[in-house]
């Protein structure tokens, strides 16, 4: 092989290496544009397929169930009969709320405006003897979603509030990712907001 060969080769593998190093950078970015995208469309198949469902409920369970407990001031012994009652009493309140939550339809909720639980504001209906709205009138704007990373496999995207936008992550949902694979992404965790836990 000629020297110009052989350097056109090792620049090729050059190029093809920095275009797999960065596509594996940017591979959490586009995950969360394209779930983005699936929960806009309505695709459930493609949504699904990278979220991990039971993990998500465990996830929602402990934080529902040390959220009931704070609320309701259980006690620290928790060996107690109180104590246990409150867990049974706990977990027939969480598990449903739970179920409710971590549905598919929840979750792509969740994606396109940044709150669990509820979905994007319904336009107003139109005034009495005012013309009808516009079918073509602009749709909702997607939710804006401030990424970040901790490590090499793992991300949190935190729904950004246009109304609020300085404030700090820890008052917004999050939505824990994780790779799997090279440069494939589940969504695995959802972080309450903060506030959500205060008395």
């Amino acid at each position: 092989m000629k020297k110009s060969q052989r350097l056109a080769a090792a620049g090729l593998a050059l190029l093809l290496l920095l275009a797999g190093a960065g596509y594996w950078y940017l591979s959490p970015f586009l995950a969360v544009r394209q779930l983005q995208d699936a929960a806009q469309r309505g695709d459930a198949d493609t949504f699904n397929a990278h979220i991990d469902y039971p993990r998500l409920r465990e996830s929602l369970k402990a934080q529902l169930t040390a959220l009931l407990a704070q609320k309701l001031g259980a006690p620290k012994d928790g060996g107690s009969p109180l104590a246990a009652l409150g867990n049974v009493i706990g977990s027939s309140l969480v598990n449903p709320l739970v179920d409710s939550m971590v549905r598919p339809e929840t979750v792509m909720a969740a994606m396109q405006n940044g709150r669990l639980g509820r979905s994007a504001p319904e336009p107003a209906p139109p005034a009495p003897g005012s013309a009808p709205a516009d079918s073509a009138a602009p749709q909702p704007k997607k939710a804006r979603w401030h990424i970040e990373r901790q490590g090499a496999s793992r991300i949190t995207a935190y729904a950004v509030d246009p109304a609020r936008p300085d404030e700090p992550d820890s008052e917004r949902l999050g939505l824990v990712f994780e790779r799997s694979g090279f440069a494939d992404w589940k969504l695995t965790d959802l972080r309450l907001p903060a506030s959500a836990f205060r008395k």
